[in-house]
């Protein structure tokens, strides 16, 4: 009976290791289990409590029949005892702490789950809002890619199968094919087009859009050679001028034979407008069948040598290369022979060097009639006083160009001839 009862508690100490899963399973199934740290302690003291009796059960059953079979081990057996009682006290004592600490840890447990839960509910307000914002993203249209070219191409780039005819759809040449027929048909539609209707006057009750078209582009490439051309400089206006007026008794003609500038009368204007439109209209026949019957590129061609032409003009203006009207020219030349008079007697080539400032106030000291630059009757700027020194220094001064900083060097001014230069 007692080798019975060892070999049950030998059993027992065997299957310890797979108690605290039995523990685990039926707190689970009795709902005491609320977290894995509360589990964990209550399987510890569940197994230390029936390691407890397990032992004690044991080593009083060894006593038992060990002082039955020897007498003499007594006192062995007595010690034995006292420590088997001292491990069995501490394994309950270990156990009432648990139990305390997991009576504890159950009120702090449903604080933080509390806590935890609304911390949840945040989180998962935040993860939604985050989907619907990128769900909406995702939706909405984006813009699409401007494409340079045609993008069409064949269903496959395989061979085609034997019995079926070749088209655009599946084979490259026949696209190809298609394509340059297609070009070659639109441009002799065009050419017929120009043949019948040079002028595009049948668009006017056909295509009132496109015969707008065409006379904006003719009007637009008019303008565009006359400004190219110079405007009212151009060199058709003198001949076309010469052949309708007699020079005898137009004294612009005249002015404009010798090579000056003169204005132009409203009817040669009118005359020189029918002139260059019929040029515009023909600039806009060539741009019309360049472009392939497309009236719009030609008006946008227009527009574009318009605004050349526009800077080209204002370029020529900017650098006087427009000729002069005759009484321009005879007071440059008044102005000319008047400064080689004040350069012959108060400037000395060859020796020193002076500013620009100090050339324009000596002439103006010289000729009292342009003492003052804003003069009614004889107005003179001093950036005309500072042309005709550089033209004068280049044919009779030193010639050399002005510095940036605004000194002539191989000139000077004789103050010793000037009576009314400052500090005499």
């Amino acid at each position: 009976m007692p080798q019975l009862r060892s070999s049950v508690y030998c059993a027992l100490l065997v299957t310890l290791p797979a108690l605290p899963t039995v523990v685990e399973a039926f707190s689970t199934l009795d709902g005491s289990a609320t977290s894995s740290g509360k589990t964990n302690k209550k399987q510890r003291a569940a197994t230390m409590a029936v390691a407890a009796a397990g032992f004690s059960s044991l080593h009083y059953d060894s006593r038992s029949g060990s002082s039955a079979s020897s007498p003499f081990r007594g006192s062995l057996s007595s010690r034995q005892q006292q420590r088997n009682d001292d491990f069995t006290l501490r394994m309950r004592s270990e156990y009432q702490e648990d139990y305390e600490s997991d009576n504890t840890d159950e009120d702090t447990t449903t604080t933080s789950s509390h806590h935890s839960s609304e911390t949840q509910a945040r989180r998962q307000f935040l993860s939604t809002m985050l989907a619907a914002s990128a769900a909406a993203v995702v939706q909405s249209p984006l813009p699409q890619a401007a494409n340079a070219y045609e993008q069409a191409y064949p269903i496959e780039l395989t061979a085609t199968p034997y019995g079926m005819p070749e088209n655009s759809s599946n084979s490259l040449s026949k696209l190809q094919q298609e394509r340059l027929s297609n070009k070659k048909a639109k441009v002799e539609e065009t050419r017929r087009e120009l043949a019948n209707d040079p002028l595009g006057m049948t668009q006017i009750f056909e295509s009132p859009r496109a015969f707008g078209l065409t006379v904006g582009g003719s009007t637009m490439w008019g303008l565009a050679v006359w400004l190219w051309l110079g405007s009212r400089s151009n060199p058709l206006v003198t001949p076309v001028a010469n052949v309708l007026y007699d020079e005898k008794e137009e004294q612009w003609l005249k002015d404009r034979n010798l090579g000056y500038f003169a204005d132009l009368p409203f009817s040669l204007i009118i005359i020189l407008s029918a002139i260059f439109c019929l040029f515009g209209v023909v600039l806009d026949r060539a741009a019309y069948f360049l472009a392939e019957g497309d009236a719009a590129v030609s008006l946008q061609l227009a527009g574009v040598s318009v605004i050349g032409g526009a800077v080209w003009e204002v370029g020529r203006l900017a650098a006087k290369e427009k000729a002069p009207t005759r009484e321009e020219y005879e007071r440059d030349v008044m102005l000319y022979k008047e400064f080689d008079d004040f350069a012959t007697k108060r400037l000395i080539v060859g020796n020193g060097s002076c500013h620009r400032s100090d050339v324009i106030s000596a002439f103006r000291r010289y000729n009292p009639k342009y003492r003052v630059a804003d003069s009614e009757q004889y107005p003179l700027a001093d950036i005309e006083i500072e042309r005709i020194l550089r033209k004068w220094n280049r044919q009779f001064g030193s010639r050399s160009e002005m510095s940036s900083a605004g000194f002539f060097s191989g000139i000077s001014v004789d103050g010793a001839a000037d009576a009314f230069a400052p500090g005499r």
